[in-house]
């Protein structure tokens, strides 16, 4: 809790003194000071809580991981964790709220003179809105089974976004989502590598990338494109909408899962943006 509240205090370097000397060989004070500012410029956190420990005694040489579980059988029921060899050691998992979502933190903590030290730390988003990875897993399949392949693909890859933890720390979920994945083809639109270029008529859209966005703790679909260069925000704004109007026609079924769709048009061959908000009415 010490490190994670100075790491995202006035004075992140401070946070150095509390790695041990592997972990100090990964970064520097400088490093976590930059590190920290974005996290707070991007995220804002706050009400960081601790979630669950995980205390390993090992005996002998390490066998690269173990796996802590209450039941194997369940998706969320176990976490596989590095260690090293060492007799103590413990994975600790922290949370902390942001504007839109919640972000997960997990410290890798070994015993060097004494005291606790921090032998590295990950943190990423761990939520979409109020959905965690599990719910999205849930909806995903859902929607599989609906054959509406797009809110699938969008919900798988959140999905999988939202269980990971890094290399130290594997959430017994991220397996589950994994496996589903593997055996799921997305529509062509999403599917390879970016910018897609989608087809309407004779208007091609070059789309630099396409997800879920939660804004407000409801979740949209956002849909970044290149334009050309604009002379007025009423121009740029009846291109996002052209192109929401296509995305409307081709994929109907969003509406099943997603509050609204943002498309946002970034200046070819320049810097500006602009994005256009269309909400879906909330039900009576």
């Amino acid at each position: 809790m010490n490190f994670i509240q100075t790491v995202l205090g006035p004075s992140p370097s401070a946070a150095f003194d509390f790695m041990s000397k592997a972990g100090q060989a990964e970064t520097t004070r400088q490093q976590l000071d930059g590190a920290a500012a974005k996290i707070i410029r991007q995220f804002e956190p706050k009400n960081v809580t601790l979630q669950h420990t995980y205390l390993i005694e090992l005996k002998g040489k390490s066998p690269g991981r173990v796996v802590c579980a209450t039941d194997l059988s369940k998706p969320d029921g176990w976490e596989s964790l590095a260690v090293d060899s060492i007799p103590d050691q413990a994975h600790v998992l922290l949370s902390a709220d942001t504007i839109n979502n919640k972000l997960a933190f997990v410290v890798w903590l070994v015993p060097e003179q004494e005291e606790w030290k921090v032998q590295s730390f990950r943190l990423n988003v761990s939520t979409l809105a109020d959905k965690d990875s599990l719910q999205l897993l849930v909806l995903a399949r859902a929607q599989q089974a609906r054959q509406h392949s797009f809110n699938a693909a969008l919900l798988y890859a959140a999905a999988a976004q939202t269980a990971d933890r890094g290399p130290n720390f594997q959430l017994g979920i991220t397996q589950s989502i994994s496996d589903d994945m593997s055996k799921f083809t997305g529509p062509p639109e999403i599917t390879g590598q970016s910018p897609f270029l989608w087809k309407d008529a004779e208007i091609t859209y070059k789309v630099r990338s396409v997800g879920p966005i939660a804004i407000g703790g409801k979740i949209y679909v956002i849909i970044v494109h290149e334009v050309s260069p604009w002379q007025s925000d009423a121009q740029v704004d009846g291109l996002n909408k052209e192109l929401l109007n296509y995305f409307k026609r081709r994929f109907p079924e969003y509406s099943d899962v997603f509050a609204g769709l943002v498309a946002r048009g970034i200046e070819r061959g320049g810097n500006r943006g602009y994005g256009t908000v269309e909400e879906l009415p909330t039900p009576k």
